[in-house]
């Protein structure tokens, strides 16, 4: 997952009325920050995070992502809860499957070992395996907040090309923040080739904004298992919200945030005046090809190799903002937190197909699945069913 990156690496800056003090800079762990006032006094919250020692990070994260429901599967019933992260076994009429983990989570956690099995059974005892990017389990962790998306993809892709038994090509599945990866493997490599996309809860239009400031968008509040208001932006902005939105922007859009969070690069500050500094820094935005400056055609070749698209959101989202995005739906530019959510097809990206998103639609490579429920919140019934109509070879 990632839109949580706000209170772990970006509100703690609006909040903290300190500093880090030449102490800090000079007595902190080995993370880049090391020995740099400078990047303490611009960077406070994300280097001392970068700091931190594997077992401290590891605990808070582990509180973190079990309260906010980050990790997939951790609380289903499994007939097994030990074993191997990728099966053994593969039925060669089977394309094997790829899965990629969210923000908090990992590839050698129970939950993702065990839907990996799932999905091999439900296939036949094909060949499946969760990536990581990450050779340990807090490896894999932390690179979910601070190896960036770019490298998280270099790393990915690596493993992938170094696998003969994904060289014919592979279906992938994406949880949350995963899919930034898959999606950008498909961009920037998509050889071999994925076959079958399904994209879990995505963050694939980026995070327009920060949590407790969710507008509702002319749509109703919602919440998650326990009733919650939605602040509107209408409301507040100019107060908290405004603030907490001017601060996320100006940690995110810098070159040291987006070489070193995963967050920052899919951090979409839906603000007109914001456009510019999105589209310079984001790494997102040079994926979509927005803006004047970014317009690689191979992302689109790329994209076009892919033969399905399946985009499933969740219909009471509350970390991703706006949940459309899932379906890559986008806020409208003119007055983003007020006016409804774009549908796909009347964004900008679709309209210039400006990544391939178009083609595909008329192609008829795309479907859009919704689940009731909130963010990873999606059953064992569900599952199954997108695995046996999008995957399974019969």
């Amino acid at each position: 997952m990632g839109p949580f990156f706000v209170p772990i690496l970006i509100a703690g800056l609006v909040f903290s009325a300190t500093i880090a003090s030449a102490t800090d800079a000079s007595n902190g762990g080995n993370g880049p920050c090391h020995g740099s006032f400078d990047l303490y006094e611009k960077n406070p919250v994300l280097c001392r995070m970068l700091d931190r020692t594997d077992e401290e990070f590891l605990r808070e994260n582990s509180v973190f992502a079990t309260m906010h429901n980050l990790l997939v599967g951790h609380d289903w019933q499994w007939e097994e809860e030990e074993g191997e992260f990728l099966t053994t076994t593969r039925k060669e009429a089977q394309l094997p499957v790829v899965m990629a983990h969210g923000m908090g989570d990992s590839c050698f956690n129970s939950g993702m070992i065990n839907i990996g099995k799932h999905t091999s059974s439900l296939l036949g005892n094909a060949y499946v395996t969760c990536i990581p990017t990450g050779d340990t389990k807090s490896e894999d962790t932390k690179n979910g907040y601070f190896l960036n998306m770019d490298a998280s993809v270099d790393v990915f892709a690596t493993k992938i090309m170094e696998d003969p038994k994904l060289k014919k090509g592979f279906h992938a599945i994406g949880f949350s923040q995963g899919n930034n990866v898959i999606r950008g493997y498909i961009a920037r490599f998509n050889t071999p080739t994925v076959h079958t996309f399904i994209s879990v809860n995505g963050v694939n239009a980026g995070e327009g904004t920060v949590p407790g400031c969710f507008p509702d968008n002319g749509l109703g509040a919602h919440g998650g298992e326990n009733e919650r208001i939605v602040l509107s932006l209408k409301e507040n902005f100019g107060s908290i919200c405004d603030l907490l939105l001017e601060q996320a922007s100006h940690r995110a859009y810098t070159d040291f945030a987006q070489e070193h969070s995963f967050q920052a690069n899919y951090w979409r500050d839906p603000r007109q005046k914001m456009q510019e500094s999105y589209q310079k820094y984001s790494q997102l935005a040079r994926w979509n090809n927005e803006g004047p400056d970014n317009n690689n055609q191979t992302f689109n070749e790329n994209y076009g190799l892919t033969k399905k698209f399946v985009w499933i959101m969740a219909s009471l989202d509350s970390m991703v903002w706006p949940k459309e995005g899932e379906h890559w739906g986008a806020p409208d530019l003119n007055d983003p937190f007020e006016n409804k959510i774009l549908p796909y097809n009347q964004t900008q990206w679709y309209i210039s197909d400006s990544f391939g998103l178009k083609t595909a639609q008329e192609a008829g490579k795309n479907v859009f699945e919704t689940f009731q429920g909130d963010h990873l919140q999606f059953s064992m019934e569900e599952f199954d069913r997108w695995i046996n109509t999008y995957i399974k070879q019969n």
